[in-house]
Formats: C-alpha cells, sequence, structure tokens
C-alpha cells in the first residue's frame, strides 16, 4: 500500500476522541444527516416552484397553458412555505456542536474532515 493510501486508512482506524457520550454523537450526527437529506429536498421543490413559475405564460402548440393558473398560483403560494432555512438553521447548528464535540463530518460530498 502507498504511503498516501496508508495514511488514510490509519487515520480513518482511529477511534474519534470526543467528549459526548456515544449515544449524544449518534443522536447529533442522526440530526444533522436528517436536516442534510431535507435541505436536499427543500433545493429541489424550490427550483420546481420558480421553474413553474417562470413558465406560467407559456404556451403549448394547442394554446393550453402548460401550467394551470391555480397550480401557478399554489407554488408561488408554497415557496416561501419550504423548510429551507429551517435546515439550514439546524445544519448550522449541528455542525457547530459537532465541531465543539470533536466529531468529524463531511464538509462536502467530495472531502471529510
Amino acid at each position: 500500500m502507498d504511503t498516501a493510501n496508508h495514511a488514510a486508512f490509519a487515520d480513518l482506524s482511529r477511534p474519534i476522541v470526543s467528549p459526548l457520550p456515544s449515544a449524544e454523537r449518534e443522536r447529533l450526527a442522526g440530526a444533522w444527516r436528517m436536516a442534510s437529506q431535507d435541505i436536499a429536498d427543500d433545493i429541489r421543490f424550490i427550483r420546481q416552484y420558480l421553474k413553474v413559475i417562470a413558465e406560467k405564460e407559456e404556451r403549448l402548440s394547442t394554446g393550453t397553458l402548460v401550467h394551470g393558473r391555480a397550480y401557478v398560483e399554489a407554488c408561488a403560494a408554497w415557496l416561501p412555505e419550504t423548510r429551507y432555512l429551517r435546515n439550514l438553521r439546524l445544519i448550522s447548528e449541528c455542525e457547530c456542536a459537532m465541531i465543539a464535540a470533536g466529531v468529524r463530518f463531511a464538509t462536502s460530498s467530495d472531502a471529510w474532515e
């Protein structure tokens, strides 16, 4: 095994040292994971709502609106109701607590810190 890989695997094999009990670390990590998944859903819905709102005047070749007026209005109403900001705050709070407790977490899908 080359030196870089050996160092990476050796680092992963060491236990995480944290003052938090295991159950508390798991609860915190679980809350972070759930908020991360929920915010991904929020982003997907926000994009869809914005797309529908932007296409509100577009018509099919038959002259029919692509989206009904009621659906466009519903999307405009749903947009501020997404939990995006709540989930973003929860992720930030979890990350602050995890940093303070010495719990490692992914800072992106490509890197672990």
